[in-house]
């Protein structure tokens, strides 16, 4: 319904009096928040050709397979089979009309959709009988419905076709443009008005050009062809000045959102332009690939369909993301500071850069510092203080420097670099504090008070006290003296500060890694858990802002919590407070947009800047605008759409006549509730008025269907109500009345003759007699479900152990033997259907290095603790969907879910510095560091031969690459990837043959990490 905006526009308007804006103009296309749906989640096709939206806030997708209706959360598929009147699958263009009806036009004619359900409109007159292909669908000023197709315009008359304007060219394209027509068709465009039809040709050269899109946009009038995209102007035709692709790819769409952008569809990308000007051309980009229809619903949503990526859901957000597109050379951040001249300085994976006009250069490559990763940083005038995980470089103007002054920690992780007001520098590092004065180096430990050397970060106050966050609590810092902080006012113990923050009136917070907040107020300090209402998260940076909002950032994401809230708890006023996550790594529900974040604990792990909090991550930096958090303040609808009564469902028409027969006791209604910006994040209550005393909440809103067993007779009202994310409820539930008629034993006449064939019995005896016989059946029927349960409790119990591994916790191999087979099964069929070959999944073989070593020094009670921290640490780097097994011995296998295959190289060296870093803690006064070794394989390994190497033998390869490991210094990772050359009987034979050397064959290269493939 490309044309049809005005009236999207006019039905917005009547249900919210201030629709939300579209897209920011200044983003670019990659910062905003991209949902997509597909055949998987419920789409008929992945091309998805047409959108629109009707009055009650309903999502139509039209596909080459036939039409969708989506709430989104699940998707109703109308086809010809289950509507027959809808004549054909491939729908071309979709269209509602003020009384809400849908218009649905397709390769063998045009439906129209009301309360009724699905018509098809005939070819009126001679033509009758006849199916013709209908295209373009635009309502005119006047109200008319006209309609492209091969043989002209037609116009909808009394639910009939008939051919308003003949035309001997086929029609393209249509546009409503005031009280004028124009159409599109081969090599030129029309304009009927008032009798009169004016030819306007395109430009010489251009006689076979289609124009297949019409538009007024922007102030000009827009022709979007198969030779590219043309403007009117000076009364020709104009190619786009912009140059390639506009000037000449096939145009599929175009689109003004109410933000100003023109959206152009192309064959392959994607373009915004503003003022007639192009503002960017999206590439690289699934949702922008061959788009074929761009639609604004009424939240502020633009909406993609696209011919291969199926439907794409695009919404402003409140961050931004700068990394690899913008020059950043390794996307994993571990700090970013603000310089005095106002630039921003990034600490990655591997160097330092600058951000320079809103783009990132390489200052510093990793190579050259004492440790590639930049941990933290601090910029002055004309230097930058980088600090490594072994040791200090100093970045004076283009010159880098390591100066011997520093030796001191030359060894150790610098978690925080500080200077205070008197000019001192200090350093926190995990060897202990330094204080760099004078000339001299300082160090703290021990013997001055720090009763914990692994120090974090530091925080210099208002008042000029410098406190310290070590895994061992908090600390001051008094001359040359270190104090512990906390003990006497409600901290607890060894706590493991993460993060400091001081408020404006002097009273702080800090962030811990058990994922919870203190605040310091009235010299006590108030503990922030999930169980105040704060959610769960490890800080790494706390800050506030302007309006009144303390910001908490850590590995599980960004959130936000009331400074007045915090208080009043604090003072015991309140019980709870309501914190809110607005980025999410996992996306939760309630959890806000979805997206990496955070690294670090320790300074330079973010800074609030003019309302935008800037933080490091590991993909990339990412840029939250703290006063730009906008949700959806248009109330939702709530809607009953079909009841299931016994076994057959019907349409939930309150008109139609809903008195039930006295079988009908068993009932199930679907609802829903219609807004997009984040649905899986709404309420949805409901209750049956007559059977229900309150509302009952839905737990899981994906799945919008309630049951009703067993109901007795009477007269009732289903109703349901919900909020959208924003907490913003329906004005008023929706509502559905039945009436269940009574059985003869259930009428009052058959309990009048009860009543008093019942008085004709000796009732004393009776009622004796029953009662014995009530007691007994009860307490048999308690003994029956009592050992019930437990025979179910234990078969449960017996199963869970027969595939968990009693030492780590993790499955075994019986677990694996089940379930890899299925996932493979799954994966395989996704990869093929999202033409995905980049995707793959990823086994990896983890072996501890040298772990015969730890039970030969410190006994095997220190071994099994070495295996329980190892699976510890592993569980820390999976995603939901990846798994781990205990493969055997001191061997772990890890399954991911598909990633692209380009992030192994990442992959592999985050399990690597993960364990690395790592302190095992074996019973002794100090902890010890190990190393692992990892085999990786790609599942699958042969396109052309899927299914065909079994998941054992998927191991095995992998067990390969972790012997090419163990057997080059181990510490580092490896992976077999087949060259063209490769194939799979060969493969197979060296597997059968026990060869060990796969390289030998020429058709495998070999990835791994430095030290284990040279360069």
């Amino acid at each position: 319904m490309r044309r049809a905006m005005p009236w999207v526009v006019l039905l917005a308007g009547l249900l919210a009096a201030a629709p939300l804006a579209a897209l920011d103009p200044d983003k670019a296309f990659h910062h905003y928040v991209r949902n997509t749906w597909s055949i998987e989640e419920g789409l008929p096709q992945i091309s998805a050709l047409a959108i629109a939206q009707d009055r009650q806030g309903y999502l139509w997708v039209g596909t080459q397979a036939g039409l969708a209706r989506f709430d989104g959360v699940r998707f109703s598929v109308y086809t010809p089979e289950s509507s027959p009147g809808l004549p054909g699958v491939w729908i071309q263009d979709l269209l509602v009309d003020p009384e809400n009806r849908l218009w649905v036009s397709t390769y063998r004619g045009l439906a129209v959709r009301d309360h009724q359900g699905f018509r098809e409109v005939r070819l009126a007159g001679a033509a009758a009988g006849t199916v013709t292909d209908t295209r373009d669908l635009v309502r005119t000023a006047a109200g008319e419905l006209l309609v492209a197709a091969p043989q002209g315009v037609f116009r909808v008359r009394d639910e009939e076709l008939e051919l308003a304007h003949p035309m001997s060219r086929p029609v393209t394209a249509l546009l409503a443009a005031g009280d004028a027509l124009l159409v599109g068709q081969r090599g030129q465009v029309l304009r009927l008005a008032g009798g009169v039809t004016e030819l306007m040709p395109l430009p010489e050269g251009d006689e076979d050009t289609v124009v297949t899109e019409l538009i007024e946009a922007q102030g000009r009038l827009w022709a979007g062809t198969s030779g590219g995209l043309f403007h009117r102007e000076g009364g020709e035709w104009k190619r786009h000045e912009g140059g390639e692709p506009l000037s000449r790819a096939p145009i599929e769409t175009l689109f003004e959102d109410s933000d100003g952008n023109l959206w152009v569809g192309m064959v392959e990308n994607l373009a915004r332009l503003r003022n007639g000007r192009v503002r960017e051309i999206v590439t690289d980009e699934p949702a922008a690939a061959a788009v074929r229809a761009v639609f604004e619903d009424r939240e502020g949503n633009v909406w993609f369909g696209g011919q291969w990526e199926g439907l794409t859901r695009v919404w402003n957000g409140w961050t931004r993301r700068y990394g690899k597109r913008e020059g950043l050379a390794d996307p994993v951040l571990w700090s970013v500071a603000r310089g005095t001249d106002g630039r921003l300085w990034a600490g990655s994976n591997s160097g330092l850069s600058v951000m320079e006009g809103g783009a990132f250069r390489q200052v510093v490559k990793g190579s050259d510092l004492p440790h590639p990763n930049a941990y933290t940083l601090l910029p002055e005038d004309d230097t930058v203080w980088i600090g490594t995980r072994r040791g200090l470089a100093v970045l004076r103007g283009d010159r880098l420097e390591r100066p011997a002054e520093f030796s001191a920690f030359r060894g150790a992780q610098i978690n925080g670099i500080l200077r205070d007001h008197r000019g001192a520098l200090w350093f926190a590092t995990t060897q202990g504090l330094y204080r760099h004065a004078r000339g001299e180096l300082r160090g703290f430990g021990p013997g001055d008070g720090l009763r914990e050397t692994r120090t974090r970060l530091m925080l210099e106050t208002h008042d000029g006290r410098l406190l310290l966050g070590t895994q061992a609590g908090l600390f001051e810092v008094i001359g040359d003296r270190v104090e512990a902080l906390g003990a006497d006012q409600g901290l607890p113990d060894n706590v493991d500060v993460t993060a400091i923050h001081e408020l404006p009136g002097g009273e702080l917070v800090i962030g811990t890694l058990t994922e919870e907040v203190f605040l310091l107020r009235n010299d006590r300090w108030t503990r922030f858990g999930a169980a105040q209402g704060m959610p769960v998260n490890s800080a790494f940076f706390i800050t506030h802002d302007r309006q009144g909002y303390l910001w908490v950032a850590g590995i599980r994401g960004i959130q936000r919590i009331r400074l007045r809230d915090m208080q009043a708890l604090a003072d015991g006023e309140i019980a709870r407070v309501q914190g809110e996550m607005l980025l999410n790594e996992r996306g939760d529900r309630r959890g806000g947009q979805k997206g990496d974040c955070c690294n670090g604990a320790g300074n330079a792990k973010g800074f609030l800047f003019g309302g935008d909090l800037y933080l490091p991550t590991r993909s990339g930096l990412v840029v939250m605008s703290t006063e730009g958090i906008v949700k959806s303040e248009i109330a939702p609808r709530s809607l009953i759409e079909r009841v299931r009564v016994g076994d057959a469902w019907r349409e939930a028409d309150p008109s139609a006549n809903w008195r039930l027969g006295q079988d009908d006791r068993d009932l199930s209604f679907d609802f829903t509730l219609l807004s997009f910006q984040d649905p899986k994040s709404v309420e949805l209550r409901y209750r049956l008025v007559g059977y229900d005393s309150d509302w009952r909440e839905l737990e899981d809103v994906t799945r919008r269907s309630v049951n009703y067993t067993n109901l007795p007779p009477g007269s009732y009202v289903f109703e349901a109500i919900g909020a959208n994310s924003a907490g913003i409820w329906s004005p008023a539930p929706a509502q559905l009345g039945f009436h269940i008629q009574p059985r003869f034993h259930e009428t009052g006449l058959f309990q009048l003759l009860l009543a008093g064939l019942l008085g004709s019995l000796v009732f004393a005896g009776y009622r004796r007699q029953q009662g014995k016989h009530l007691r007994q059946r009860e307490a048999l029927e308690a003994l029956v479900s009592q050992r019930t349960e437990a025979l179910e409790v234990a078969n449960f119990r017996l199963e869970e152990a027969s595939q968990t591994d009693p030492l780590t916790g993790l499955r075994n191999r019986r677990y694996l033997a089940n379930q890899i087979p299925a996932d493979i099964a799954y994966y395989d069929r996704e990869v093929v259907r999202r033409a995905s070959p980049g995707e793959v999944m990823v086994f990896a073989l983890v072996d501890v290095d040298h772990f015969k070593a730890v039970n030969d020094r410190h006994g095997h009670t220190a071994g099994d603790r070495v295996l329980q921290q190892f699976a510890q640490v592993l569980g820390q780097l999976v995603r939901t969907g990846d798994y781990i097994a205990r493969w055997g011995g001191e061997e772990f296998l890890v399954v991911f879910r598909p990633m692209p295959n380009r992030h192994l190289p990442i992959l592999g060296e985050r399990i690597r510095h993960a364990i690395a870093n790592h302190r095992f803690d074996v019973g002794t006064d100090e902890p010890i560091s190990l190393t692992c070794s990892i085999g990786f394989i790609e599942c699958p390994l042969f396109r052309d031969a899927r299914g065909s190497l079994g998941w054992e033998q998927m191991v095995e390869l992998a067990d390969r690459a972790l012997y090419h490991v163990k057997a080059h210094g181990r510490n580092g990772w490896a992976a077999y990837r087949p060259l063209p050359n490769a194939d799979l009987p060969g493969l197979l034979a060296a597997l059968q043959s026990g060869e060990t050397d796969l390289l030998a064959s020429g058709k495998f290269e070999l990835l791994g990490s430095d030290g284990v493939v040279a360069p």
